[in-house]
């Protein structure tokens, strides 16, 4: 039952095929399904992000009336009434746009839906002419003097992931975690361009606990990249017990810090 829910997920999901292909789709859908499945152990996550976001959205600048959420995913830790409430368009950028995004962009005539790989470099991987690893890096939206909010929620960590893997198979020899943290410090470079609040909610570390509560593993998602302190951070149980096998789980260190020129 829970293959053929994702595979319908999959059909009514949005996204384009140079996307599909690097698979993209793939781990959206895995994402939806997920959430669903772990929904009492993501709640207090996605009420931390939504609080932290009301609080950048009240430091917006008045008169602008553009928000930017990158990785806007299902839109489960968005405050979307608020939101939609005090932004004339809310831009919701990924690189695929599950069905609860689509429902949104019907129902709301600000709600606008953008496809966009926001390292810069997965289609350039995907180019089989290519024989250099290409500059990650993004300049999306900095041109926009409407843009009054910025948002990257839980995406800095997602980000390297596709195009590590497809620089792997293409050039085994490279230095890949160094690759990974290009990625990272462009997306934090981006946001830095805003001249509005920029926030960032991301996973800092993750933990594997086995069955007896024992750390097993501790991984830097951010593959070295300094993130600064935040104002705030919290555990999010990304896999709960009995979402993995054995007994296992997986907790996430998250962090909300501000990035903007302010």
């Amino acid at each position: 039952m829970a293959m053929l829910r994702e595979f319908l997920i999959s059909l009514r999901t949005r996204c384009a095929p140079a996307f599909v292909h690097l698979g993209y789709r793939y781990a959206a859908v895995a994402c939806v399904g997920r959430a669903a499945r772990c929904a009492a152990a993501w709640s207090p996550h996605q009420e931390a992000t939504r609080r932290r976001i009301l609080t950048a959205m009240a430091e917006a600048p008045a008169g602008r009336g553009t928000a930017i959420i990158m990785g806007s995913g299902p839109c489960l830790d968005l405050p979307m009434a608020e939101l939609l409430s005090r932004f004339r368009r809310l831009v919701l950028v990924d690189v695929a746009h599950p069905p609860a995004a689509l429902r949104l962009a019907r129902r709301h005539g600000a709600v606008q839906l953008l496809d966009r790989d926001l390292t810069g470099v997965a289609i350039a991987l995907g180019d089989p002419s290519r024989d250099d690893l290409p500059e990650p890096g993004c300049a999306d939206f900095l041109d926009d003097d409407d843009v009054g909010l910025v948002v990257s929620t839980n995406l800095v960590s997602q980000l390297p992931l596709v195009p590590v893997r497809q620089a792997g198979r293409r050039w085994p020899d490279a230095d890949l975690p160094a690759y990974a943290r290009r990625i990272v410090n462009a997306h934090l470079d981006h946001l830095r361009g805003f001249d509005c609040p920029a926030l960032l909610i991301g996973d800092v570390q993750r933990r594997v606990i086995d069955p007896d509560g024992r750390v097993t593993e501790m991984e830097d998602p951010l593959f070295g990249a300094e993130l600064p302190m935040g104002e705030m951070e919290w555990d999010w149980t990304v896999a709960p017990v009995g979402e993995l096998s054995n007994g296992w789980s997986i907790v996430n260190r998250v962090r909300a810090v501000r990035l903007d020129r302010s």
